[in-house]
């Protein structure tokens, strides 16, 4: 699969019957994407993390992503990085 390092912006939108949201938008060959919503729950306000899959929303607690977002600083690493660090012999 091949991967993309578009850049991004924080984009506001904000709706009467929607509420206010928060989206990663980001431009890939010369068409607008909505990456990522933040939107929160009309009965709770509980926060969610949003992306599009198969022409279904997927929703995520935003809690859970932050937890995945502090958690990974030092502990996700490359394989080349466990060839050099963990397993510099090439033994595995």
């Amino acid at each position: 699969m091949k991967k993309i390092r578009p850049e991004t912006e924080l984009l506001w939108f904000g709706t009467v019957d929607d509420g206010k949201k928060l989206v990663i938008n980001s431009t890939i060959d010369n068409l607008s994407w909505d990456l990522v919503t933040i939107s929160a729950d009309d009965k709770d306000e509980s926060l969610w993390f949003e992306i599009e899959l198969d022409g279904k929303i997927v929703q995520i607690p935003l809690d859970q992503v932050k937890k995945a977002i502090e958690s990974a600083p030092g502990e996700v690493h490359s394989e080349s990085w466990y060839e050099n660090n963990v397993y510099p012999d090439g033994n595995t």
